[in-house]
Parts: structure tokens; C-alpha cells; sequence
């Protein structure tokens, strides 16, 4: 698979972090959630956002 996508601050912030995968084991919090090592990039993410509003301030991420 090959690409790119982008998720805003302002989709993030509608996440629902308890909404579990297909087997119903792991909830998003716990795959990505605040207390994982992506609790950073959402932080900056949301410092980001404060000053150049929640549509403005992008992830990009690039699959090869």
C-alpha cells in the first residue's frame, strides 16, 4: 500500500476514543489514545490548534 492521509485537530477532536477494534478487545484510547507515546503529536496538535484554529493544524502521514 502506498499513499498519504491527513487527519485535522478538528476530526480528532470528535475521536471516539472508547470505540473498540472488530474483535472488541482494544479501544482506541488504548491503541493511540493520550496516555500512549502519540499523547505528544495530540498535544502539540491541540497547542497548535489554539493559534491557527482546529482546521488548520493537520497530521499528514505517508505509507509506503
Amino acid at each position: 500500500m502506498h499513499g498519504t492521509t491527513w487527519l485535522t485537530w478538528a476530526e480528532l477532536e470528535t475521536t471516539n476514543w472508547e470505540e473498540t477494534n472488530a474483535s472488541g478487545t482494544r479501544t482506541r484510547a488504548s491503541a493511540a489514545g493520550i496516555d500512549t507515546d502519540w499523547g505528544r503529536v495530540w498535544k502539540v496538535m491541540r497547542i497548535l490548534s489554539e493559534i491557527h484554529g482546529a482546521e488548520n493544524v493537520r497530521l499528514v502521514v505517508w505509507f509506503h
